[in-house]
């Protein structure tokens, strides 16, 4: 797959489990549908969101496998993989790929050494004949990537895509951009917090977790458009949601909530040490839908 090909609304999506906590396989297949339905250009699963880091490994082969068959083939599946040693996060993309991943997300190692980083990439990069996406989110993983560390992934090791999630994410993609001679590609993230700032800046799509994902896929149609009168009032009137959802801690459970509602998975259920929202915040989200639907951005009903 040419590093092109990646382009659009890739929702970062939760790893759906039954009440009991087990991996609900059948809400999986459910989902995958929802999303598709709704224009996504494909998934990108085993994220921060997918609460990769709480599964076993038995249950995240099991997991891909379920996306992958449930996912039609004209859509892609990027699947996080990694792990802070090169070798084992080779093995561990390559059993991804195996399993029909068509990209992967590849946080950095736990090192922050420019050279030990560029080594680590640039050795995945040659080892798999797929693209990657490298995770650039230093809340999560504790590691700063400068602009000039990533163009250089993309310059000299062939990376060809980069998730940035450290803001203020304009400015960062502005330099890269400066750097980059292959012309790395950026997918916006954070929530979709900044995702109509960061497509103007050259975006090429946004990859993200939210439970409204048709909103997303409308905002890039319409950006791609050159209609940014529309793109701004879709964008600026749905910022209310995007905002509540992406709470750190809360953020899962919340869009699981909404996926509940709106079918897409039978439980709201996460795992230990997981935080559930409380009543009062649930109260809380329900009056901003509420809002939305009032004013036309949600559909009513």
């Amino acid at each position: 797959m040419e590093k092109q090909t990646l382009r659009g609304i890739y929702p970062i999506v939760p790893t759906p489990f039954d009440e009991d906590g087990a991996l609900d396989v059948e809400s999986i297949a459910r989902m995958t549908a929802f999303m598709c339905e709704r224009g996504v250009a494909g998934l990108a699963v085993l994220g921060v969101m997918g609460e990769a880091d709480k599964l076993t490994e038995a249950e995240r082969l099991r997991a891909v496998r379920a996306f992958r068959e449930a996912l039609p083939r004209d859509r892609h599946l990027v699947v996080g993989a990694g792990a802070p040693g090169t070798m084992a996060a080779i093995e561990a993309a390559r059993a991804m790929l195996d399993l029909g991943a068509d990209a992967l997300l590849v946080a950095p190692p736990p090192t922050q050494n420019d050279q030990a980083i560029f080594g680590h990439y640039e050795q995945i990069a040659r080892a798999l004949a797929a693209p990657i996406v490298i995770h650039d989110y230093p809340a999560s993983t504790g590691i700063l990537l400068s602009p000039e560390l990533l163009a250089r992934l993309g310059d000299d090791a062939g990376i060809g895509y980069v998730k940035l999630e450290e803001a203020p994410t304009g400015p960062k993609m502005a330099r890269l951009a400066e750097l980059s001679r292959s012309g790395m590609m950026v997918f916006g993230a954070l929530g979709g917090q900044y995702a109509l700032e960061e497509l103007e800046r050259g975006a090429v799509g946004i990859m993200t977790g939210f439970a409204y994902p048709e909103l997303l896929v409308r905002l890039f149609e319409l950006h791609a458009a050159g209609d940014r009168e529309s793109a701004e009032e879709l964008f600026f009137g749905m910022l209310p949601l995007v905002r509540f959802e992406f709470q750190p801690k809360l953020g899962i459970s919340l869009r699981k909530h909404i996926l509940v509602q709106r079918g897409a998975i039978r439980h709201t259920a996460i795992r230990r040490p997981g935080m559930s929202a409380d009543a009062v915040t649930l109260e809380q989200l329900e009056r901003i839908l509420a809002h939305l639907r009032r004013t036309g951005i949600l559909p009513a009903g």
